[in-house]
């Protein structure tokens, strides 16, 4: 398959993405407003701003992008083809946190060809890591990463979850779980986990808090599928008002069950 981008169009999201986050960071560190949207979440001024200006750098420079986004999102379903450039936006994934004036968020573009993830861009300026993919690697900060496969399972491996995670499961792990707040961010770790001791990432909501990360994590080697085992179907996702359909996992081993067994369902 022919490139999507070139080496300009890589330093242009990697760009817009730093220019996003010091945006964030100077909001951050002054006042911020906090609002609730109509299902109870938290939205600030900084994320309209920063998605308002990664909407308007990427439409200046590419034409007949398609917008997926978490705020003001009207819940219609795109006309994606198999050709459609889309850029699918979460403009502060860990918008909680950031309200709270702690770093633990990011900022999040993917880009996908039709149905296909192709690439991901996810900065974290409170951490200083830039996380990114081309057609050959992923890279954090420049740097080419790979996921480490034969992690050692002790009292200091970590396993990332969403907070709501514990509601349907018991947890069978002998190391730490971990909530950072930031989807996007718990993932790509998760494909940092030579320098973290990280096995896996689980959680659920949203295509947004997704689509940056899971291109990187795939190309950095991790694997990401349901948490039943079934591989995800992007176009089932959008078709269902971008609300992925079961927890999703990022993890690092060969044996998928060996993660599953990690997680004891609640009973009903």
């Amino acid at each position: 398959m022919t490139a999507l981008f070139t080496d300009n169009d890589f330093v242009f999201f990697k760009n817009a993405l730093m220019e996003a986050g010091a945006m964030a960071r100077r909001i951050q560190k002054e006042t911020i407003a906090v609002n609730r949207k109509s299902d109870r979440s938290i939205v600030t001024q900084a994320d309209l701003m920063v998605q308002d200006l990664l909407m308007q750098r990427i439409s200046d420079r590419y034409d007949n992008v398609t917008f997926i986004m978490e705020e003001n999102n009207s819940g219609s379903v795109p006309d994606i083809g198999d050709d459609t450039l889309s850029a699918i936006i979460d403009p502060i994934d860990g918008t909680a946190m950031f309200s709270m004036h702690l770093p633990e968020w990011c900022v999040s573009v993917g880009i996908f060809r039709g149905y296909t993830p192709v690439y991901g861009f996810v900065y974290s300026p409170g951490f200083d890591m830039l996380f990114y993919n081309d057609d050959g690697n992923a890279y954090m900060n420049e740097r080419p990463l790979r996921a480490e496969r034969k992690i050692i399972i002790d009292n200091e491996t970590n396993i990332f979850c969403a907070s709501e995670v514990s509601n349907r499961f018991f947890f069978d792990f002998p190391g730490k779980i971990r909530n950072l707040g930031s989807t996007a961010l718990h993932a790509c770790l998760a494909a940092d986990n030579a320098r973290n001791r990280t096995l896996a990432f689980i959680g659920k909501s949203n295509l947004w808090d997704w689509a940056g990360a899971v291109p990187i994590v795939l190309k950095a080697g991790c694997m990401v599928r349901y948490f039943g085992g079934e591989e995800i179907d992007y176009r089932a996702v959008i078709e269902n008002k971008n609300r992925l359909l079961d927890y999703v996992v990022v993890y690092n081993v060969d044996d998928f069950d060996s993660i599953r067994n990690i997680f004891k369902p609640r009973p009903v």
